[in-house]
């Protein structure tokens, strides 16, 4: 009885180890979502972090509820293009705050508010000069709306945030987290705060986990059938 030949018997088993490599990565994908979910629902569970009084550079902050008095620079805020909400187009507005009694500025996302007919027209923002409380979660660009790239439009209208970018641009060290908002004192209300939770996709890396899977086990049943089995009955 012939036997596949050993170019087939290679190309098998590189494919089934590809496929199982391909899926072990899914599963460590999904183990380290679970990570992060468990850590914001751990995170969302803490008292209020108070950024004025307790600070530390060190600290792991993402997903921790937090609250800080400072003033708001509106001259160096970021608007980020094409959020979406309820099918219309609109502007995430970030601008930093000063924070009181503390060296430290964080960037603060105000809201999303709907876009202007004209394309490129920015919003009219009252931004008060007087020191306010921001009360809202701590997060890092790159998770969720915010994702990191290089790509700008120009002025103060972005695609995305890069607060490595920010920094260079504007010459203000801003810290590695932005406020998602719930509230500001003297910041009108025209701004809307629908933060969605963050969706750690870990069903979606179980079921390509599981594809790959198939394919492997896919790639050895016709290697068998066709090398083996099919042949001894052709024989």
């Amino acid at each position: 009885m012939k036997h596949p030949s050993w170019s087939i018997t290679i190309i098998t088993v590189l494919g089934f180890g590809l496929t199982l490599s391909a899926a072990y990565w899914q599963f460590k994908r999904a183990d380290y979502k679970r990570e992060l979910e468990s850590r914001f629902i751990v995170m969302q569970a803490r008292d209020t972090l108070n950024l004025n009084r307790d600070f530390d550079p060190s600290m792991e902050l993402e997903f921790q509820k937090v609250e800080a008095h400072g003033t708001l620079d509106s001259s160096h805020r970021m608007i980020l293009d094409n959020r979406i909400l309820r099918g219309q187009a609109g502007y995430e507005v970030l601008v930093p705050l000063s924070m009181t009694n503390s060296d430290a500025v964080v960037l603060v996302n105000l809201g999303w508010i709907p876009r202007g007919r004209n394309l490129g027209q920015l919003p009219d923002l009252d931004i008060p000069r007087s020191t306010v409380l921001v009360t809202g979660t701590a997060v890092r660009p790159g998770l969720g709306a915010l994702e990191l790239s290089d790509v700008t439009i120009e002025g103060d209208v972005w695609q995305n945030l890069d607060l490595a970018r920010y920094r260079a641009i504007h010459s203000i060290g801003v810290i590695d987290y932005v406020i998602q908002s719930d509230s500001i004192d003297g910041i009108e209300s025209k701004f809307e705060r629908l933060w969605s939770k963050p969706s750690f996709g870990i069903d979606t890396h179980l079921s390509y986990a599981g594809q790959w899977i198939l394919f492997g086990f896919l790639i050895l049943f016709l290697y068998i059938y066709y090398g083996f089995i099919k042949q001894k009955d052709d024989a």
